[in-house]
């Protein structure tokens, strides 16, 4: 007689959504389709326990079977009962450079579907956790790198779910066996080319047969055991980063007191640095280039700039800033003119992008008073001897400012300026805004900020 009982699948689900997870009730639960057999296990199992859900595909483009792959999603949700969405990566995407690349390119478009209190479910299981940390150690990744994926984080306005991360993949295979579902195979997962089908298929195998049989349940857990220690050096740089802001209250968040950080021991340093760097959303830099930094901090080399792969750093005058690479405040190509941020104006710097948000989060380069969004500014480039109008109608050299803001000097000639039609300057692009026009805090914005840092979601301004 065949047993009643559900499968293994759907109860460690179950328990995982009664227990520590507990989705909000009442909501659409998101689920990451990309019609392979992991996620269409996931996507079945929340329907067999009564979830309300919703599929997104993202369709690449790169692969001559992409739209056929797209209407077999749209088909097997509909069938199933979940409805269906189809998203479609901008063609210019790359397909054949780093793989986080076209990662981040997928989330991007997911997260602007969530709204605040959404949640978006994701297939990753057991091997594709022991997978991760091995990919990182590979790299030299630090306690954050080898804690490989959290089980959950903020994506867009909405949550980052990863309910199967203690799940191992038999178990997901097994489903779909049982409940004779049909998946698609992407051949690129099977592709040498890619760092992590060579950890799955070579070296995850190699280890059970030398063995280790349990090699990726015991990767998997050391993953758990580090991701303790990286909640701890995150609370750690918390409470730092609150006594410091205490006792730093006139510089802002995008610059950091040298004499502070000489304070602090080597480790600290490091551990500062890195949390800062995540906290501006500016891509940690490796190692070396981070000993290159903080030494840079620890001799208190005025001028000195130390670069890495996404980020810049700047020491002057006693204070350190930073900011991601390539910058569109170092190109030339834009244009100066009018602008209004009404819905369907797009910034014209390239890379950048604007919404009106409530609340504005941590980590936007400029929260404009909301009463700028309907009128008319003005981008443009500096003039020699220039002088801008303070909000209480002073004149001040434009030149120091730029100065005090940290604009690095080969940047200062072609950095965009926004001002308002009365002459008032109201922000450097990427380093300052005026404090007489920045939002009140936990009012309404309009929110400018570099579009590798944030995810676009908003309430309809025009964005790139």
């Amino acid at each position: 007689m065949e047993s009643s009982a559900p499968p293994e699948l759907e109860r460690r689900l179950q328990t995982r959504l009664q227990g520590d997870l507990r989705p909000p009730v009442g909501r659409i639960l998101y689920v990451a389709y990309s019609g392979g057999g992991d996620s269409t296990a996931l996507l079945v199992a929340l329907l067999s326990l009564g979830y309300t859900v919703h599929a997104l595909h993202v369709d690449h483009g790169w692969h001559p079977d992409s739209a056929q792959w797209a209407r077999f999603c749209q088909q097997q949700a509909v069938a199933l009962g979940a409805s269906f969405t189809l998203l479609r990566l901008p063609a210019d995407t790359p397909g054949e450079g780093p793989e986080d690349q076209a990662r981040r390119a997928r989330y991007a478009l997911m997260a602007a579907q969530l709204e605040q209190g959404d949640w978006l479910f994701t297939a990753q299981h057991l091997e594709d956790q022991a997978e991760t940390l091995l990919l990182q150690l590979l790299r030299g990744a630090g306690v954050a790198g080898l804690a490989a994926m959290p089980g959950q984080r903020p994506l867009g306005a909405g949550l980052l779910v990863r309910p199967l991360l203690d799940v191992p993949q038999l178990v997901l295979r097994d489903y779909l066996e049982q409940r004779h579902l049909p998946f698609l195979n992407d051949p690129a997962n099977a592709d040498v080319r890619y760092d992590r089908v060579r950890v799955r298929n070579i070296l995850l195998p190699q280890l059970r047969d030398l063995g280790w049989p349990h090699a990726a349940a015991n990767i998997a857990r050391a993953a758990d055991n580090l991701a303790d220690m990286r909640e701890i050096a995150a609370d750690w740089f918390s409470l730092r980063w609150q006594r410091y802001r205490a006792d730093y209250p006139e510089f802002s968040a995008e610059r950091l007191s040298v004499a502070y950080l000489q304070s602090l021991s080597a480790a600290a340093q490091r551990v500062f640095l890195r949390g800062w760097l995540q906290k501006r959303q500016i891509p940690v830099p490796s190692r070396e280039r981070l000993e290159a930094l903080r030494d840079t901090v620890v001799q208190g080399r005025g001028g000195a700039r130390i670069q890495w792969e996404g980020g810049e750093a700047w020491l002057q005058g006693g204070l350190l800033r930073a900011w991601l690479q390539p910058r569109a405040t170092a190109e030339k190509e834009w244009e100066e003119g009018p602008w209004c941020a009404a819905p369907g104006k797009p910034l014209p710097i390239p890379g950048w992008q604007c919404a009106l948000r409530d609340t504005p989060p941590d980590g936007f380069h400029h929260a404009l008073a909301e009463r700028f969004a309907e009128t008319s500014l003005y981008w443009r480039r500096r003039r020699q001897g220039e002088r801008t109008l303070t909000g209480q109608g002073q004149h001040r050299p434009l030149k120091k400012l730029l100065l005090e803001a940290g604009v690095p000097p080969d940047q200062r000639a072609d950095v965009p300026l926004l001002w308002d039609e009365a002459g008032h300057l109201l922000l450097i692009l990427g380093y300052y805004t005026a404090p007489w026009a920045s939002a009140p805090h936990g009012g309404t914005a309009l929110c400018l900020w570099n579009a590798g840092t944030q995810s676009t979601a908003g309430r309809g301004v025009g964005s790139t």
